[in-house]
C-alpha cells in the first residue's frame, strides 16, 4: 500500500491520514480518521465492489474502526448497497448538477459488520425552527474578519479542532479553507467552511459551537456572514453535521431555512461514547445573503 504523508488535525498524531491504494485493478483514495473511528472511500469507480467491500472490512477490524462511509452519486449507490452498504441520507446537489447519496458501512466492537446496517438515528425531538431571513442584528461588542490563510486556518484547527470534534471531509483538505473569526467580549467565535470550486458547494463548522441560549444570536449572525461570503464565492449550496443532541446548533441551522437531509448513525466519537449526526442543507445566493445581513447594515 502506497501511503502519502497526510496534514494532521492535531499536532503530533497521526489521528487522520488520506491514503491511496492501487492494486491490480482496484484504484482509490480513501481518508482514514483514527480519532473518530471511521474511514471515508474515494472511489474512481474502478475495480471490484466485493473486493473493495472487503478490504475495508479488513481494515475496519485492524483499526478498530466503527463506520465506513463513501459519498456517491445516486447510480453508482445500487452497486454500494449490493455488497452490503446502507443509505443514511443525501447531500442535493453535491455534485453541482447531482445529488450524492451517503452510503455507510458500521460495525460492532469486535469489528463484524452489522448485517443491514445499525439502527436508525433517531435524535431527540425538538420544536421546529421557525425561519428567519429578515436580517440579524450585529451583535454589541463584535469584531470579526475573513480568514483564508492556510496557515492561520491549520492553527485554529489545532487548538480547537479536538475540542469540537472537527473532521475533515474532502480530499486532500485537513482544515476549513475560509473562516470568520470573531471576538465578542472575552470570546473567541470561529466559522468554517471547507469550500470545493468544482462542484460549487462548501461543508460548514461551527468550530465553536453554541453552548447557552444567551449565544444564539453571535452564532447566527456570524454564520450569516460566513454564508455571504461563500455565496460571493459562487458557492451554490452548503451543508453541514451537526451532532444528533446539539440542539441549539440545530436550531440556528434551522432558522436560517437548512433542511434536515439525513441522519448518520455512530458517525462521531467523543468521551461519552458514539454519537450520530444529522446532514444540514440549503442552497444560497447572493441576493439570499444580503437580506440576511440588511438588518445589521442598515
Amino acid at each position: 500500500m502506497a501511503t502519502q504523508q497526510a496534514a494532521r488535525v492535531t499536532h503530533g498524531d497521526e489521528a487522520v491520514e488520506e491514503i491511496y491504494y492501487r492494486k491490480g485493478d482496484i484504484d482509490f483514495c480513501f481518508l482514514l480518521n483514527r480519532r473518530q473511528h471511521n474511514l471515508r472511500v474515494f472511489d474512481y469507480r474502478v475495480g471490484n465492489y466485493q473486493q473493495k467491500r472487503d478490504f475495508f472490512d479488513r481494515i475496519a477490524k485492524a483499526e478498530g474502526l466503527r463506520k465506513v462511509f463513501t459519498v456517491v452519486e445516486k447510480q453508482d449507490s445500487k452497486s454500494w448497497r449490493s455488497v452490503g452498504f446502507s443509505r443514511e441520507g443525501a447531500i442535493p446537489g453535491y455534485f453541482r448538477t447531482a445529488d450524492a447519496y451517503i452510503m455507510s458501512r458500521v460495525y460492532t466492537d469486535e469489528g463484524e459488520p452489522i448485517q443491514g446496517g445499525a439502527p436508525k438515528l433517531n435524535p431527540p425531538n425538538m420544536p421546529t425552527p421557525v425561519v428567519t431571513e429578515t436580517g440579524y442584528t450585529k451583535p454589541r461588542g463584535w469584531t470579526s474578519e475573513i480568514i483564508k490563510d492556510i496557515k492561520h486556518l491549520e492553527e485554529m484547527t489545532a487548538k480547537l479542532g479536538t475540542t469540537f470534534h472537527y473532521a475533515p471531509f474532502r480530499r486532500s483538505v485537513f482544515n476549513p479553507d475560509v473562516a470568520i473569526a470573531a471576538k465578542l467580549a472575552k470570546r473567541e467565535l470561529w466559522f468554517g467552511a471547507e469550500t470545493d470550486s468544482s462542484f460549487g458547494h462548501a461543508k460548514l463548522d461551527f468550530i465553536t459551537p453554541p453552548k447557552k441560549e444567551a449565544e444564539m444570536q453571535a452564532t447566527q449572525y456570524g454564520l450569516c456572514l460566513l454564508l455571504d461570503e461563500l455565496a460571493n464565492m459562487q458557492t451554490a449550496a452548503v451543508f453541514a453535521l451537526v451532532h444528533a443532541d446539539d440542539q441549539l446548533s440545530s436550531r440556528a441551522y434551522g432558522e436560517l431555512g437548512f433542511k434536515v437531509t439525513g441522519r448518520l448513525t455512530d458517525h462521531i466519537f467523543r468521551e461519552d461514547g458514539y454519537i450520530g449526526t444529522q446532514i444540514w442543507h440549503r442552497r444560497i445566493t447572493t441576493a439570499i445573503t444580503q437580506k440576511m445581513l440588511a438588518a445589521a447594515t442598515s
